[in-house]
């Protein structure tokens, strides 16, 4: 029950970003249309890119984290069925979780210090867009001490056979 309501939230989240995605291309191909057709393009358009590609990075990532959807390597898969080596997929995990962890402490910082700014043309404020740097590492290094744990109970599970 638990992780299905933590799969629903990213899935949520992931959905946030795709939509995301579409409203930036939609006002890409707005502004490019104004731009060639009336001479008249959007004035904030860099400012709106730089705050949406945050979003869309930082909602999306513990969910592609979480289904696997990260781009890995095998080239040391045949060396690494060798039981010296069966935890390292769980201590990679836990220090990508420590890591992201990290991320997320120092941006709550940055975010909690910086909350009054505003953008030059938008005005809009940098906080809520900084704190989905903070959420979406908060969520990944969550999936990724999930994922640890799962990987130390698949190898436990293996030398008990």
């Amino acid at each position: 029950m638990g992780y299905n309501l933590f799969d629903r939230f990213l899935r949520l989240l992931a959905l946030a970003s795709g939509i995301l995605i579409l409203v930036l291309m939609m006002f890409t191909v707005a502004d490019v249309f104004l731009r060639y057709v009336f001479n008249a393009p959007f004035k904030s358009v860099y400012e709106f890119t730089e705050f949406v590609m945050a979003a869309i990075v930082f909602l999306g990532m513990a969910y592609t984290g979480w289904v696997g959807g990260h781009i890995s390597v095998d080239v040391f898969a045949k060396w690494l069925d060798r039981p010296v080596w069966r935890f390292l997929t769980a201590a990679l995990a836990f220090v990508g979780a420590a890591l992201f962890a990290l991320i997320a402490y120092r941006a709550t910082l940055e975010s909690v210090a910086t909350i009054d700014q505003v953008s030059n043309r938008l005005a809009w404020p940098h906080f809520p867009f900084r704190f989905t740097v903070v959420i979406g590492s908060a969520l990944l290094a969550a999936v990724l001490v999930i994922q640890g744990v799962q990987a130390l109970r698949s190898h436990a599970v293996k030398e008990a056979r």
